[in-house]
């Protein structure tokens, strides 16, 4: 290959990368959409959050205002209420198993992002997102950038607009 061809292949080169680039960040490769793996314990968010005991959601995730990641329970939070309360049903009985073996539930990850995205959980929540919202959006859509940037333009949440520049959630 002549010296003038190599330098005519670069710009190709640079637009395939560029393509790659965008396509992965379009993709939806980090998608929870219709991501619902066996926990080993079913835990009912619709009942302690939205059904009839309305918990705060600070409540287990004492993190959630405050830090970029909202924490997972301890299994003494959990108990803390369930030493008591349900005692009788099937999944308290599994949780309270981990409880007096003192170990961790063992959860199986559902949502994750590309490590080169920022998803500050305290920003979202501190803006009045509740979990309700963003559990049907996860379940409905893939986490891809498009996604996103619709719901930080207003256009498909126009309360909760936001930022949009590349340095709000890629840092």
């Amino acid at each position: 290959m002549t010296s003038k061809r190599k330098w005519l292949a670069i710009p190709g080169f640079l637009a395939l990368a560029a393509a790659a680039a965008m396509l992965s960040a379009y993709a939806g490769a980090s998608s929870s959409q219709r991501n619902s793996p066996v926990q080993p314990v079913a835990f009912p968010h619709t009942l302690h959050a939205a059904g009839n005991l309305k918990m705060n959601c600070v409540y287990c995730h004492y993190s959630a205002t405050k830090s970029p990641d909202p924490g997972i329970p301890a299994v003494a939070t959990c108990m803390g209420c369930h030493t008591t309360a349900a005692t009788d049903r099937p999944e308290v009985q599994k949780l309270a198993g981990f409880w007096q073996r003192k170990e961790p539930v063992p959860w199986v990850r559902i949502h994750k992002l590309p490590e080169y995205v920022r998803f500050p959980h305290m920003r979202h929540v501190n803006a009045g997102v509740s979990w309700q919202e963003m559990e049907q959006v996860y379940q409905q859509n893939s986490l891809n950038m498009g996604w996103c940037v619709n719901c930080h333009i207003g256009r498909s949440n126009p309360e909760f607009r936001a930022r949009y520049d590349c340095a709000t959630c890629h840092y």
